[in-house]
């Protein structure tokens, strides 16, 4: 019993509405909108720098291939390419999603953005080799699943990964949902964001469960940072250098 947090409230067959297939394009793509803009005034963005950062290592990499996973409108890669260039960093991006109305919103904000590659998968039976990607990203995305898929993919996500991973999430507790209940009540206007947002605090794991999570799928060498006050948390790993 987590006094600090209510029992998390997850069904697979009640799920968010973004996750829903026929969605309105226009609804959706507001959506969308809506989460970049947050990542974006809300530093959303600069955490996920600040850790590719750190995973670059000294000396300095000279190139960097990323899997960023659950894309949405790709707004993460775009902030990671627009640095990535800023820096003289080579940098490829494969940004993936299983719905295709998402993709096709990504595909067109990647318009200007060679670095990024849109792709379709289902994230819970990804095709990549172990270690094909440098680093392996995932945003906002692992509590949209139950604990015995975000178990499978965070088991993916250690495989194809080869320098490390960062798996950047919500974290549930009670002061979160209350701000959030708050929100959907003066701020939020969309009724999709509105509706998503309140669920989505709901449905986050604790830092207890991430680690739980971690440990099921034989992950080693990560640690789990609180990040935004009470609303973030990310699991970051790395991956010992082979030895000669």
């Amino acid at each position: 019993m987590n006094v600090l947090a209510p029992a998390r409230r997850f069904d697979p067959h009640a799920p968010e509405l973004i996750d829903l297939p026929g969605l309105d394009q226009a609804l959706l793509r507001e959506e969308l909108q809506m989460l970049e803009t947050m990542n974006r005034r809300l530093q959303g963005h600069q955490l996920v720098l600040d850790y590719v950062q750190q995973f670059l290592g000294s000396p300095r990499m000279k190139s960097l291939s990323i899997l960023d996973l659950g894309t949405g409108a790709a707004d993460v890669p775009r902030a990671i390419a627009g640095w990535a260039r800023k820096h003289e960093l080579a940098v490829t991006i494969t940004a993936v999603d299983c719905n295709p109305g998402i993709l096709k919103i990504a595909s067109e904000s990647c318009g200007d953005w060679p670095e990024i590659h849109v792709e379709q998968q289902d994230l819970r039976g990804l095709p990549y080799a172990p270690r094909s990607f440098d680093l392996v990203i995932c945003s906002l995305v692992l509590h949209h699943f139950d604990a015995a898929d975000s178990v499978a993919i965070l088991r993916q996500i250690n495989k194809i990964s080869r320098v490390g991973y960062l798996v950047n999430d919500l974290r549930r507790n009670w002061l979160a949902i209350g701000a959030m209940e708050l929100l959907g009540l003066t701020v939020f206007r969309n009724r999709v964001f509105r509706h998503d947002a309140r669920q989505s605090c709901r449905a986050a794991f604790t830092i207890g469960e991430l680690r739980h999570l971690a440990e099921q799928a034989s992950l080693d060498n990560f640690q789990i940072r609180r990040h935004h006050g009470i609303f973030r948390m990310v699991l970051a790993g790395h991956h010992e250098p082979p030895t000669n």
